[in-house]
């Protein structure tokens, strides 16, 4: 697949895209063969089974932490089409969360994403999870006592569902955006053409 430059801004967005469509592929073909061994003996798969939680497990973060990538990356694009060099010196160190709920009103003064929705309860989880895995503290232990309790990655009863709405998270807070501002739509239908599986 050729990659090209479109409308005068670097395309690494996208590399970071076809990044995270690759990682949520893997992370879903290493979950549908943990799926396929369920109907084995466990005595007889236990080790095969456990490495393959193994790569679950980094099949997991990579797609959360390019998740969070993408999204951020998306973000400052918009961000440096909308402000000024001085501007986007400033703007630029909010978190992703703020990049697209507090940030966009400055320059679109109608643009809302609903707390309660999907797409921004997405954007929270994934924050949280991409936080928790770029500063993971491990539990430490002393003789019987907990010296630090630690903090692993929350995990809900949908997680693997969740993963695979982070593979279209930020084309669709590009969708959500351009009902605000029209200069989005460029970066959208880059998206799209790139991405006709996830652009509907």
């Amino acid at each position: 697949m050729e990659i090209t430059q479109v409308g005068g801004f670097s395309a690494y967005h996208i590399y970071l895209n076809l990044a995270l469509d690759e990682a949520v592929n893997d992370y879903e073909r290493t979950r549908t063969e943990i799926q396929n061994h369920s109907s084995f003996p466990e005595e007889t798969t236990t080790l095969e089974v456990t490495r393959l939680h193994y790569r679950l497990e980094q099949k997991y973060a990579t797609a959360i932490l390019l998740a969070a990538c993408c999204v951020e990356a998306i973000g400052n694009l918009l961000l440096a089409m909308k402000t000024t060099p001085d501007q986007f010196a400033s703007l630029q160190r909010a978190s992703f969360i703020e990049k697209w709920t507090v940030v966009p009103p400055l320059f679109l003064p109608d643009y809302t994403l609903p707390r309660n929705g999907e797409l921004y309860q997405d954007l929270k989880r994934l924050q949280n999870r991409r936080n928790t895995l770029a500063h993971l503290k491990e539990e430490v232990v002393r003789g019987e006592a907990v010296v630090h309790p630690g903090s692993l990655p929350e995990s809900a009863g949908d997680e693997h569902v969740f993963v695979g709405r982070c593979r279209t998270l930020p084309l669709r807070l590009v969708k959500h955006i351009t009902k605000f501002d029209q200069d989005a739509q460029q970066i959208l239908m880059t998206l799209s053409f790139k991405f006709p599986s996830i652009s509907s």
